[in-house]
């Protein structure tokens, strides 16, 4: 008992003005000092410079309350909580041990509220409004600022939340710097937050992201206003959102999902993408957005487990190296729009691997026939990058036999071959080269002699071409040496792939 203070000590400063020694008993309670009108119109934080000292309270009055503040009522748990209250001077509490929450309802900072290195319990300033907030390294379970209003910069990078942070619908007029932050749970910037220059989140590790019908960079800048490259979190979720210049999540590991459908992206520098993904890891990936919206997404080196696109309509994507289990949508009977999908982002630059890529999405679907027409596609392509000489040798193997994918077409050369020979032989048989022996003359056995190499049914040798048919049989000769090289080389590309 002897260190107990005396019932003297636990009265607020007489030089205290009324809203403070409220705010001493409130402190001691922990219970909210609420300083509103229950006017709308002039409880609204934005006119905070209004206020009369009846709302006012002065920032080392706080300070003292959160630093060297007097105990907590028996049986109460301190916490500073204020609603409607002008704060004026700067609120320094950098570096500081703070073993309460601080709440700020709906209250004006005439000056910075400075929380570097500072280490507390959770931080409301909801509805509030600040000249900027520097936060640099905190550490704390949680900071809410739904509907706060900051008109600079909010600093937090290099920030521990073990919970989250709450940004919806607030309004930054400068940047929002989160880089290397740390976030349990999530990082909540929905339905409207608005952040004038930028949103960085570089090396940042979070459980969530939530940046659903998120305005960001629209008032100035020319680079790209959201950056979260080399981001660690398990679902980003960015639909609906409106981002100035550009949006780069290059490198980012995603163990969930992320979501950029109706993604819009404004003033993206000419010849560079609007979305850059390069090199990210995500279970699945949706990019359902429309080109006008987005002009183009480079997915370079990227590694999607599900990814799911506008084919028809979506922006153009850079897809060297990139790699995804499944792609939706992709219904049977797709190819042709998936080439034209294809085409549309490749240009005239020819790349083996997204034409594989794509084979394989429809090879897991069992549309193995699709997936043939996707390699063929590939092979038609590269043949335009060929010199005139091999685009000959190049284009019979895929008239011939499809580049070994559709061997039944060769067949069908053979039967139409035969057929022709059997017609010109029936109506005009050769002569015996050795009268009164040798086998009956068959046109149709005697077509194949000259159509397959190698195979030899004796009727070849027994007779003669008339001079007239023997061009004809010259060039049956020949097409059946190309009928079989064409396609023994197809069938080995085809067999040598898989």
């Amino acid at each position: 008992m002897a260190n107990r203070l005396e019932p003297d000590d636990l009265s607020p400063p007489e030089e205290w003005s009324a809203p403070e020694r409220r705010l001493w008993s409130a402190f001691r309670d922990g219970s909210m000092l609420d300083l509103r009108t229950g006017v709308a119109t002039g409880d609204a934080s934005a006119g905070g410079a209004e206020w009369g000292p009846e709302r006012q309270i002065r920032a080392h009055v706080i300070a003292f309350l959160l630093l060297d503040g007097p105990p907590a009522t028996p049986g109460k748990v301190r916490a500073l909580r204020v609603s409607g209250a002008r704060v004026t001077g700067e609120l320094d509490l950098t570096s500081a041990t703070i073993d309460c929450e601080i709440d700020f309802d709906a209250c004006s900072f005439s000056d910075v509220l400075s929380l570097r290195h500072a280490t507390t319990l959770a931080i409301y300033l909801q509805g509030s409004h600040l000249p900027e907030l520097s936060a640099e390294a905190l550490h704390c379970p949680s900071l809410d600022m739904r509907d706060a209003v900051v008109e600079g910069n909010v600093w937090i990078q290099a920030s521990d939340f073990t919970v989250d942070l709450n940004l919806d619908r607030a309004k930054v007029g400068g940047w929002i710097n989160g880089n290397v932050l740390t976030i349990g749970a999530w990082f909540n910037g929905r339905f409207g937050l608005s952040v004038g220059k930028w949103l960085s989140l570089a090396s940042a590790r979070i459980g969530g992201v939530d940046l659903r019908q998120a305005d960001i960079g629209l008032s100035g800048g020319t680079e790209e206003a959201l950056g979260a490259h080399l981001l660690a979190c398990d679902t980003f979720w960015a639909s609906d959102i409106r981002v100035a210049h550009g949006i780069i999540l290059s490198g980012a590991q995603i163990n969930g999902e992320a979501v950029l459908s109706k993604a819009v992206v404004y003033g993206a520098p000419s010849g560079k993408p609007a979305i850059r993904l390069d090199e990210i890891h995500a279970r699945r990936l949706e990019i359902d957005t429309a080109r006008e919206d987005a002009a183009s997404v480079s997915l370079r080196g990227a590694t999607i487990g599900k990814l799911i696109d506008r084919p028809q309509g979506g922006p153009l994507l850079e897809m060297d190296a990139l790699t995804y289990a499944r792609l939706e949508p992709l219904p049977p009977r797709s190819t042709r729009m998936r080439l034209a999908w294809l085409n549309e982002s490749l240009g005239d630059r020819y790349m083996p691997q997204p034409y594989e890529q794509l084979a394989a999405a429809y090879r897991v679907l069992g549309h193995d026939s699709e997936a043939r027409r996707v390699l063929r596609a590939k092979y038609r392509h590269h043949r335009s990058t060929l010199p005139w000489t091999t685009k000959i040798w190049d284009w019979l193997q895929d008239v011939v036999a499809g580049y070994g994918y559709r061997p039944a077409l060769a067949g069908g050369w053979l039967v139409a071959l035969t057929l022709l020979g059997t017609l010109v032989f029936s109506i005009n048989e050769p002569q015996r080269s050795e009268p009164g022996r040798g086998p009956a003359f068959n046109p149709t056995v005697y077509t194949l002699d000259l159509l397959l190499p190698i195979i030899d049914f004796g009727q070849e040798k027994a007779f003669v071409s008339a001079s007239g048919q023997q061009w004809f049989s010259y060039v049956l000769i020949a097409l059946g040496w190309i009928l079989a090289t064409t396609l023994v080389a197809g069938l080995t590309r085809v067999l040598g792939r898989s």
